[in-house]
């Protein structure tokens, strides 16, 4: 029979100082505080990296609050702007009608310029007439009243002595009266 136990083989083992340790807890130490040493550096360079973050945090913050006070200030700007353009678009929709209405006025003002000046032309015509009416009315009472002064003449003439001769003369002056008689008939006739 043999014996079912394992020998094992010695532990190497190392003598310093007066302490004896064996290589393999010497490995192990070695590499647990190899471990240790990279997780605290691992760990420094965490915390590092938060520590940046907290700065690019605090001044994405501080950026943050400065543009919202500077789309604050916008807002205010584009509101102010936006009444301004209202009050604009009431101004131009009052001066739209007035234009409007004006250009309604001007229309109708030179339609009555065109009457104004179509009756201006008929009172102008019509006063052309009358000038020529009154006229020919001035001429015929003037020959009317030359010739009835000649026959006043005439007739104190005739009244001195010889109504005979007198008569004889006066027989183309009759005749000249007659017709500036008629003439002036006729011409206040015309005149209506």
């Amino acid at each position: 029979m043999q014996s079912s136990r394992v020998e094992r083989p010695e532990q190497l083992t190392l003598e310093v100082g007066g302490y004896s340790a064996s290589v393999i807890s010497i490995a192990v130490t070695l590499v647990f505080v190899l471990v240790v040493g990279m997780l605290l550096n691992s760990v420094r360079t965490n915390n590092s990296r938060a520590e940046d973050w907290r700065r690019r945090a605090v001044a994405a913050e501080e950026v943050a609050g400065g543009l919202r006070i500077v789309i604050a200030e916008r807002s205010q700007a584009l509101n102010q702007r936006t009444r301004q353009a209202n009050v604009l678009a009431a101004t131009l929709a009052t001066n739209r009608g007035a234009l409007q209405k004006t250009k309604s006025n001007a229309a109708a003002l030179s339609e009555r310029q065109r009457l104004l000046a179509s009756e201006y032309a008929r009172a102008e015509t019509e006063r052309r007439k009358l000038v020529a009416q009154r006229g020919a009315l001035v001429a015929a009472a003037k020959a009317l009243s030359s010739c009835s002064a000649s026959l006043g003449v005439a007739i104190a003439q005739a009244q001195q002595g010889k109504p005979k001769v007198v008569l004889a003369e006066t027989g183309p002056q009759l005749a000249q009266c007659n017709r500036a008689r008629a003439k002036l008939n006729a011409t206040l006739e015309r005149a209506g």
